[in-house]
């Protein structure tokens, strides 16, 4: 969460829905000093906390102050479609909390994690609830949005629509600085990539230390084709684990929120690039 007094503004970060790309641009606007854009830490009610990623309900019970200017002041936030996210929910996880980075991982492990987490969410209750700071990133949209059935965040972006939100801030701030080079283009500041297949992961896991070797003295054009014959995006090789019935239904139950929210965003940005 982003809060400038400064500008009148509140960025209601949304866990997997290309906070990172907003958090960047807007960061030095920030006037919280990072309290609420990098930690997981103690608090003194609810214990550990995700403090970058605070439902309202949280806000309003615990942070009553910075719940009031979500308010008051022009709040937005990001949203995504729930099928694309879960998986990039699970990533997180095995990142901050489980083994480690995805791509290292073998596909029964990645599929255990998913079927681990599944099991988890559906055991917890599911309204007004926040889940523990380990399972954050998989929290509802909704609960960023809207409070007691009242949307309280103004205005809502797909992840594809970063740099119109960057402009959109840029007009009500007058900072043209704000908007990223390169044009519109969605760049995810933090899209995973895996391993092609399972066999390459075992042979550079295996030829590590002289991979490394290799790979630091060819040029970086080869480091370039090296990386790609390697590394795929991560829903390519995964998109089996995560299209399987058992997770489809689970997201179309447990996010249906979600995806109705996506679908009114989505609905209303066709809407209005069709009226011109």
């Amino acid at each position: 969460m982003i809060i400038s007094d400064r500008h009148h503004f509140v960025f209601a970060h949304i866990p997997k829905c290309a906070g990172t790309s907003v958090r960047n641009a807007l960061q030095h606007l920030d006037d919280r000093d990072g309290f609420y854009t990098g930690r997981v830490d103690q608090h003194p009610t609810l214990g550990l906390l995700d403090y970058v990623h605070i439902p309202l309900f949280t806000l309003r019970d615990h942070f009553r102050s910075e719940f009031e200017k979500a308010g008051d002041y022009w709040s937005f936030a990001v949203v995504r479609d729930p099928f694309g996210r879960f998986p990039s929910s699970v990533s997180q996880r095995f990142k901050m909390y489980g083994a480690g980075a995805i791509q290292n991982q073998t596909t029964e492990k990645i599929k255990a994690e998913i079927e681990h987490s599944i099991k988890f969410l559906l055991r917890q209750p599911r309204h007004q609830y926040q889940l523990p700071a380990e399972y954050i990133h998989f929290q509802k949209q909704v609960d960023y949005v809207y409070l007691d059935g009242v949307q309280i965040v103004d205005s809502l972006y797909l992840v594809d629509e970063v740099d119109r939100l960057l402009q959109d801030v840029s007009a009500r701030t007058e900072l043209d600085s704000l908007v990223r080079e390169g044009g519109s283009e969605p760049r995810l500041a933090n899209r995973s990539m895996v391993y092609r297949n399972e066999a390459l992961r075992r042979l550079v896991e295996i030829t590590r230390p002289f991979a490394r070797i290799i790979y630091r003295a060819v040029p970086k054009s080869a480091q370039q084709r090296l990386q790609s014959m390697i590394y795929v995006p991560r829903n390519s090789r995964l998109e089996s684990l995560f299209s399987s019935e058992y997770v489809t239904d689970f997201i179309k139950d447990y996010y249906r929120e979600d995806l109705a929210l996506f679908d009114d965003v989505r609905e209303a940005r066709i809407k209005k690039r069709a009226a011109g």
